[in-house]
């Protein structure tokens, strides 16, 4: 897309409006159905009210709807009628006349008081003379009623109101009664207004239409951060113009608000940020953003509606930021507080700014404070902010940590450049320390450019935390750089702690980039911690050491490795250090294939994160405990048995925790972990959308790790949904380049057996041999979790080239050989493994041993909560039981299957995943054989016998089973025998049951 200035900025596509859009789709239904509707459309300027508007009326237009429209104007609130006239105005007013009465004559000369041009001469007609003010009024209101309901009897009509915060009294009045009258018409009343400019007249409208409940009222709200960055995306065909720090500074300044957004990016092309033929960002800097002139003009306009010293007062709060105290700008203004009080309400009143609390007011928007603060020259500005530092100095000598991020703005912006420099340096750790990491980055950087203007050498420990803000944020390049100028500067200064610390830092970065870049970081730490001699540096050396070891495909030295980093900090009772090697020992165990040890360590690294109040550390350690405890991850292995509700439970908290950290890894994370969690309880339909936006981040920020594992997410579900060619391969083959590019043996290994799983499905089996082959031979012994899972591919691989003999063998081998299991305890049942085993049976014709994989297949499921595979494992079963000639269970395995596909279909929102996946599904499932008309009718009455039904007939007529007995010429006992199998077979617990379902089923009056 070219942009040129004298173009429009806007979204192609509405955004953000989802749930309004349906909302008035159902209510738009309703009006079609004969039950008029009115609805109130509100918000603040600039929100998208009048775009939702044009929406309505294209939806309303597509259903055959007569669209009328009027709009207020600012100069309308003494003009009576005003939007009514512009209606009556238009050209096609005799057209509309025509339409609502058969005799447009007299309905025209009642109209002419709105428009006189309705009726040749209308001074002449008797009907125009004056008459008594009210009664006139009620015939005007009785004939516009009369028009706008004859026009509903010849189809659905929206009458469209905008801007009524502008509206006459009149018009309010003759709208209250319209929205009255309209009940039982096919008539859709829309009306927008501002919420945050209601007059006297308006409110007491509105008040009316609450207490007679005649209204639906749809507020909209600012747009989140993804959906303006989904907006921009629309604006720019897909591609985002700018860098997330500057997204978020516009955001900020927006607060969400569409038309502020769009009136800012003009600003940007005008000012050549964006670039008109590319559109591509020129590096604009997110603190110098420049104010629309449409923005200045609004608020120049407030401005001039108040004195002099209030417009003054506003200016120099302006300089204190959007939100300042009251005492604060007392002092800086020398007013005595009943004057102040009264300037502050005059520009309440010139809406310019709100009361938040006694103490403290704020601007109604960002870009109201922006708009007055570029009034300001330089020069001005600089000593405004010198005045307002000094001034909060004095006034908060005894709570001046929690003012730090005021006070190294406001001496920044001064340019008392020592000061400003260690407030910035405070602010920005205290930042740090919060998970707020953006604003950790901007004090941060401050501060360096205050020790640039001081002419000295930056701490590396300001390089360090800033690089740390950058990796938090996703910003790779960034945080390299400061990392290594951390480590140059700490060298320098011969500072072993802090080189240490930045080789950990840029070791663990590049894990999600380049692991053997990763590994050579992690080794030089080690060195270095051993050469310092500090127990502590090298236990945390051994820790993230291990951590790669174990990614690398070297599991015991890795549980080496976080065994010897866990003794020395529990020698030194360090809380901090005993977390995090619980949090790295639990996967690791993971890794190795003892997933109920691997849950425990996560547990006991979560609990102590939570008594150290570590929520940062909380978000991975969540998220793995989830995909560690789930049954999708331990297909070949024991599971932990932790249920559904908590394991969701566990991914969502991280969801949060990131989301509130601002933490863009580990929000990626999060998102993948409840993506697997849900997929792996069966609720493939949430699960892709959290799998998508995985990716979407991990693509954003470049974390191939994360990336990977969205990638690994997505073919599993496609994989769930039956559809591994293309979906499934084109996920998995995507997610196994990335690994190889990682050098992540863990990685490789785990998708090459999900890709070989999924060639198998599409049927493609010499790429499947390939696939496994690549990583692990066919007659290697497992050892790892992830080698089983290569081992369990290579099984079902033999079964579809026809060995099912050799698949035999590797699931027995798998069984019995399972990680973790203790000697003399029952095991565990492991459903994916035993369904193997079943098959391969199934295929030489071992019948009963078949079914006895299957049956205690299916109890593992079961215990697991395992669905995903539980209606596989019932179509199996009933495969083999109609091999064994039993129909009854087959016939109750195939209704079990069909249940759960139907149940899991359910999660699916979207037809065309669902409809296939039924489809596929329930076409796999073994064929019944048609039914006898007997045993037909049996089926269709819950499996009555025709004895059975005739009980149930009479048992619905009040017949005791005395009387049943000598009805039938049976025993009182027999009698009371069927009455008790009736009972057993429908469930029930009475006999006013069995009558109940009698009459429903029909058979009362057989």
């Amino acid at each position: 897309m070219s942009i040129v200035s004298n173009q429009p900025i806007s979204s192609p596509v509405l955004i953000g409006r989802e749930r309004e859009q349906a909302h008035l789709r159902a209510l738009i239904d309703q009006v079609r159905r004969g039950q008029g509707q009115a609805i109130l459309l509100s918000g603040e300027a600039g929100i998208g009210k009048s775009r939702l508007a044009r929406d309505v009326r294209r939806q309303a237009s597509e259903q055959g709807f007569l669209v009328l429209q009027g709009t207020c104007f600012s100069t309308d609130r003494s003009a009576p009628y005003a939007p009514l006239i512009d209606l009556f105005s238009s050209s096609e007013a005799q057209e509309l006349l025509s339409l609502s009465t058969s005799d447009a004559y007299p309905l025209a000369r009642e109209l002419a008081r709105l428009s006189p041009g309705l009726v040749d001469h209308a001074s002449d007609e008797p009907s125009l003379r004056r008459i008594e003010p009210e009664r006139e009024k009620r015939r005007l209101f009785v004939a516009l009623i009369q028009f706008f309901t004859n026009l509903t009897s010849r189809q659905p009509v929206l009458l469209m109101v905008e801007d009524l915060h502008w509206s006459d009294e009149m018009s309010l009045e003759f709208l209250h009664a319209l929205a009255r009258s309209s009940a039982r018409r096919r008539l859709l009343l829309v009306l927008t207004y501002r919420h945050d400019e209601i007059y006297s007249e308006l409110r007491t409208f509105l008040a009316h239409l609450d207490r007679e409940r005649l209204a639906h009222e749809i507020c909209l709200p600012p747009l989140t951060l993804r959906e303006v960055e989904a907006m921009l995306q629309g604006i720019f065909d897909g591609k985002s113009p700018m860098p997330t720090g500057t997204l978020d500074a516009i955001y900020e300044l927006t607060e969400g608000n569409p038309f502020f957004l769009e009136e800012i990016l003009k600003s940007l092309l005008l000012a050549g940020a964006i670039g008109s033929a590319n559109e591509t960002w020129d590096g604009f800097p997110p603190n110098a953003l420049p104010i629309p002139r449409s923005i200045q003009a609004a608020v120049q306009l407030r401005l001039d509606r108040v004195s002099p010293a209030a417009r003054h007062v506003a200016i120099l709060a302006a300089v204190a930021g959007k939100r300042f105290d009251f005492t604060l700008l007392q002092q800086i203004t020398g007013h005595e507080e009943q004057e102040l009080l009264s300037l502050m309400k005059e520009l309440i009143t010139a809406q310019l700014v709100v009361e938040e609390s006694e103490e403290q007011f704020a601007f109604r928007h960002p870009l109201t404070r922006e708009a007055m603060y570029s009034q300001l020259l330089l020069r001005e500005r600089k000593g405004v902010h010198r005045t307002i530092a000094e001034t909060m100095e004095q006034l908060f000598v005894s709570s001046r940590d929690a003012h730090l991020t005021e006070l190294a703005h406001h001496f920044y912006e001064a340019g008392v450049w020592e000061t400003a420099f260690s407030y910035a340096q405070l602010a920005g750790e205290k930042a740090l320390s919060l998970y707020a990491p953006r604003a950790a980055a901007l004090h941060l950087t401050h501060a360096l450019d205050a020790a640039h203007h001081l002419s000295i050498p930056p701490p590396g420990t300001v390089y360090h935390a800033r690089g740390q803000a950058y990796e938090t944020l996703g910003d790779f390049e960034r945080a390299r750089s400061d990392y290594e100028r951390a480590l140059a500067t700490a060298h320098t200064a011969s500072d072993g702690v802090l080189q240490w610390r930045s080789l950990m830092a840029l070791g663990f970065l590049w894990v999600a980039r380049d692991y053997s870049q990763a590994g050579a970081w992690f080794r030089r730490a080690s060195e270095l911690a051993e050469s310092l001699g500090a127990s502590t540096l090298r236990a945390r050396s051994l820790n993230r050491f291990g951590n790669w070891l174990a990614n690398t495909g070297q599991t015991e030295e890795a549980l080496q490795a976080h065994q010897e980093a866990l003794r020395i900090f529990e020698e030194q009772h360090d809380t901090q250090g005993m977390a995090e090697s619980f949090d790295l020992l639990g996967p690791t165990y993971g890794m190795r294939g003892d997933r109920v040890k691997a849950a425990e360590h996560i547990g006991q690294a979560v609990a102590l994160f939570r008594t150290l109040g570590d929520s940062q550390s909380l978000i991975s350690s969540l998220a793995m405990r989830a995909i560690q405890s789930m049954p999708g991850a331990n297909i070949t292995t024991v599971s932990p048995l932790r249920t559904r509700d908590e394991c969701v439970q566990d991914a969502e908290e991280s969801l949060r925790l990131a989301r509130q950290s601002d933490s863009l890894g580990g929000l990626a994370f999060a998102e993948v972990a409840l993506a697997h969690t849900l997929l792996s309880f069966g609720e493939p339909g949430p699960a892709l959308s959290h799998a998508q936006e995985a990716l979407r981040i991990a693509s954003k920020i470049e974390h191939r790790q994360w990336m990977i594992s969205s990638y690994f997410a997505l073919g599993n579900i496609y994989l769930f949904l039956l559809r591994p060619d293309p979906e499934a391969l084109t996920a998995l083959e995507a997610g196994l380049s990335l690994a190889r590019e990682l050098g992540s043996t863990y990685w490789t290994v785990t998708l090459a057996a999900e890709l070989g799983r999924a060639y198998i499905l599409s049927h493609h089996l010499p790429e499947a041999q390939a696939t496994l082959q690549a990583v692990m031979p066919r007659e290697q012994q497992p050892q790892t979790m992830v080698e089983r899972h290569i081992s369990l591919a290579w099984g079902e691989l033999a079964l579809a080239q026809g060995e099912p003999a050799l698949t035999l063998h590797i699931a027995e081998h798998l069984l019995a050989s399972v990680p973790g299991l203790v000697p003399g305890q029952p095991t565990q049942p492991i459903p994916h493994l035993l369904k193997l085993k079943g098959e391969a049976l199934l295929a030489l014709s071992r019948l009963d041993e078949a079914v006895a994989a299957f049956e205690e297949a299916r109890k593992g499921a079961v215990t697991r909560n395992d669905r995903p595979v539980l209606w596989t494992i019932h179509r199996v079963l009933g495969q083999a039981y109609l091999l064994l000639q039993r129909e009854e269970q087959a016939r109750e395995a195939r209704v079990a299957a069909r249940q759960l596909i139907e149940e899991l279909a359910a999660t699916i929102d979207d037809a065309s995943l669902r409809e296939p996946f039924v489809q596929t599904a329930l076409g796999s499932l073994p064929k019944e054989k048609p039914l006898l008309p007997r045993e037909a009718t049996k089926q269709a009455f819950g499996g009555l016998t025709a004895r059975e039904r005739e009980v149930a007939q009479l048992v619905a007529q009040g017949k005791t089973s005395r009387e049943i007995a000598g009805l039938l010429v049976v025993s009182e006992r027999t009698a009371e025998g069927h009455v008790n199998n009736i009972l057993g077979k429908l469930g029930f617990t009475s006999r006013a049951q069995i009558a109940v379902w009698a009459v429903e089923k029909g058979l009362a009056h057989h």
